[in-house]
């Protein structure tokens, strides 16, 4: 083989490798993480996010930005640990504090709200009208569940007894073997559960909520170039759906006619009224 035509067969592979390489990197699929949290997020057997409200949601946001992605469910402080650290590209839903700022850029539309409510038993309807009401009580709560300072400080002068559940359902049944006086949950949460459950009647939720709606969002990994490359897009494509109210759309699909939850248990959808702290 003569000289220039080595050159030439050289030059060649240097670009498909390069070419190669580059179709790898664009191909691969971006890695969300998140924890099984029904309605918004359900996982199968191989712990992946299958379905949800805010599964339906960023898939499609994904899927205009013509990128691939997969979400992974881990428990929660797994996932915050995964995302601050870059081995994953973002995580959801989850609350805006500060600290999290540090790691995390947030993409800024809601994917959706959350509002505490306070449930017993149908024949405990004794008015909860302000925090004090539950001191001296046995209250539940989801594992790793923040509610706000006033409820963590009260607890830690003990003003209360807590019982934490990895899930809603569990913490429903301790609530009707007497083991709890008062299940505090997300209202959207327990609307589903405890239709799944076939126990909704048999419940008594409180008219006041236990804390104002409080928007979740998707925070992508300050650690991660690709997140931070993929933010400028699909931060835009967020809003935009919120704008022109698919979003809601896709909220009403999957809560209203698959789900059929009420409206009372979407805490965008009511004007809410608290507890006196």
């Amino acid at each position: 083989m003569n000289r220039v035509s080595w050159l030439n067969l050289s030059a060649f592979a240097l670009i498909c490798c390069s070419a190669a390489s580059s179709a790898e990197q664009n191909d691969r699929a971006f890695r969300f993480t998140t924890v099984a949290y029904p309605p918004f997020v359900i996982c199968d057997e191989n712990n992946m996010a299958v379905d949800g409200l805010d599964i339906r949601i960023i898939n499609r946001a994904m899927a205009k930005a013509n990128v691939e992605l997969e979400i992974h469910c881990t428990p929660w402080r797994r996932s915050i640990h995964e995302v601050a650290t870059g081995n994953f590209d973002g995580v959801l839903p989850i609350y805006l504090n500060q600290k999290r700022l540090s790691w995390g850029r947030y993409l800024m539309t809601p994917l959706h709200y959350e509002s505490y409510v306070i449930v017993s038993k149908k024949e405990n309807d004794e008015a909860v009208e302000r925090f004090s009401d539950l001191f001296d009580k046995t209250i539940g709560l989801n594992s790793g569940f923040y509610v706000n300072k006033q409820f963590s400080q009260a607890r830690e002068e003990k003003r209360f007894e807590l019982k934490q559940f990895n899930t809603t359902e569990l913490g429903i049944k301790a609530l009707q073997r007497d083991r709890l006086q008062y299940y505090l949950s997300n209202i959207t949460v327990l609307g589903y559960t405890t239709t799944q459950m076939g126990v909704e009647d048999a419940l008594h939720i409180q008219p006041k909520r236990f804390t104002m709606p409080k928007p979740t969002y998707i925070a992508l990994s300050r650690k991660s170039p690709r997140a931070m490359e993929l933010a400028p897009l699909l931060g835009p494509i967020l809003e935009e759906m919120r704008s022109s109210g698919e979003l809601k759309r896709i909220n009403d699909q999957y809560l209203d006619k698959e789900l059929m939850l009420s409206d009372h248990y979407c805490p965008q959808h009511v004007d809410a009224v608290t507890i006196d702290w």
